[in-house]
């Protein structure tokens, strides 16, 4: 019986590898290139909606000056904050760095990019931010689930 087990389970094991799905990793790395480019048009659009759809029910943001929110009332209170800034605008510097798990269910975006606002007297002013997201994928699509920001000095 043990010898039999010793025959057949490899074939078990081979029918299992071939049974599993595979994932088209490149094909998640442009899903997630798409979404992290609609955040940054949701964004300058002061589209709430779409900001906060972007993330996960149990995303958290972490601000450099130390704030932290968790959950979709703090990703909506943030997304209202974006949207009420005077002036508010991103642009893109350079290319995201996008790494993708292989198994396409984990992933993180890395940005450098300029934060246009207007100041109370309406002077614009532009910082530079580093922007590291933590994705993952649900089955509607890519969803933040962690979002560290900074303001880099000039």
């Amino acid at each position: 019986m043990a010898t039999s087990l010793l025959r057949i389970a490899p074939a078990g094991w081979i029918c299992l590898a071939a049974c599993t799905p595979s994932v088209d990793v490149g094909a998640e790395r442009a899903l997630l290139l798409q979404s992290d480019r609609r955040y940054v048009e949701a964004a300058n659009a002061g589209d709430v909606e779409t900001l906060v759809g972007l993330y996960a029910e149990d995303g958290t943001r972490y601000s450099p000056d130390g704030t932290v929110g968790s959950g979709p009332e703090a990703m909506r209170a943030f997304a209202e904050g974006v949207a009420s800034t005077p002036g508010f605008r991103l642009v893109a510097v350079g290319e995201p760095v996008v790494e993708v798990s292989p198994g396409a269910d984990m992933a993180y975006t890395l940005n450098e990019l300029d934060l246009t606002t207007a100041g109370p007297d309406g002077e614009l002013s532009v910082q530079r931010l580093r922007d590291f997201h933590t994705w993952r994928r649900e089955p509607d699509g890519w969803r933040i689930v962690v979002d560290i920001w900074q303001v880099l000095p000039r």
